[in-house]
């Protein structure tokens, strides 16, 4: 990554990986400062990165190198936080409900896109990537030419800033969104205040007066004075 800045050359990932090892070992040789490093240098490289996720994006390892100007996602890719399986024994103890979960993920390319984590989907050949090799490095060559063509024109600063808010704003409420959750606001307003309304017609007109203890002036009068 530092040669590629050094020179002023284009970085582009390939991302296929379940993730992290989780196990004791990684984490004593630093496995969390790794990833740590390799996020801040990216996030702050003055030179195109795209990123293609080409089979599993799994977690942390995946979100490593996927700091980019572009994300790419093969289309019958996956990029989750977590394997489905691991995620249905988390919160079900059953391994089977990994279909179940996964629907829930939204793991697909398809949502992905949608969601708005990645920029383009690449079409794989009949059958997926695997059934013709050949074709599949073709159609992705061709899509990868065509968002590198667009990012180099960028200027270093640019690349930066804009790869900083494409994280940033990853998440954030579509304004079409914003406009359907401001008028369920104001239809749940409507309703309690109707019901406020209805509720106020039961409470009795007059205040109930409460028995004063001995000694105790009443609000009503001033008390006296001698």
């Amino acid at each position: 990554l530092k040669l590629a800045a050094k020179f002023n050359l284009p970085v582009i990932t390939f991302i296929d990986t379940p993730g992290a090892y989780p196990g004791l070992e990684a984490e004593e040789r630093g496995v969390g400062n790794a990833i740590a490093q390799c996020l801040a240098l990216m996030s702050d490289l003055p030179v195109p990165i795209i990123s293609v996720i080409i089979g599993e994006g799994g977690s942390e390892g995946a979100l490593a190198l996927g700091i980019a100007n572009s994300i790419l996602m093969l289309e019958n890719a996956i990029f989750s936080v977590v394997p489905p399986e691991r995620a249905a024994m988390i919160l079900y103890r059953d391994a089977a409900k990994a279909e179940e979960v996964a629907l829930a993920l939204r793991i697909t390319a398809q949502d992905c896109k949608q969601l708005g984590v990645v920029d383009v989907v690449v079409p794989e050949p009949k059958g997926g990537a695997h059934s013709d090799p050949d074709e599949a490095a073709r159609l992705l060559k061709r899509f990868l030419l065509n968002e590198l063509v667009q990012i180099q024109r960028l200027h270093p600063r640019t690349l930066v800033k804009e790869r900083y808010h494409k994280f940033r704003h990853m998440g954030r409420y579509s304004s079409r969104i914003s406009v359907a959750i401001s008028r369920e606001r104001a239809q749940i307003q409507e309703y309690l205040s109707q019901r406020l309304g209805e509720l106020k017609e039961f409470l009795p007109s007059k205040a109930v007066e409460v028995p004063l203890e001995k000694g105790e002036p009443s609000s009503g009068q001033p008390e006296s004075k001698e």
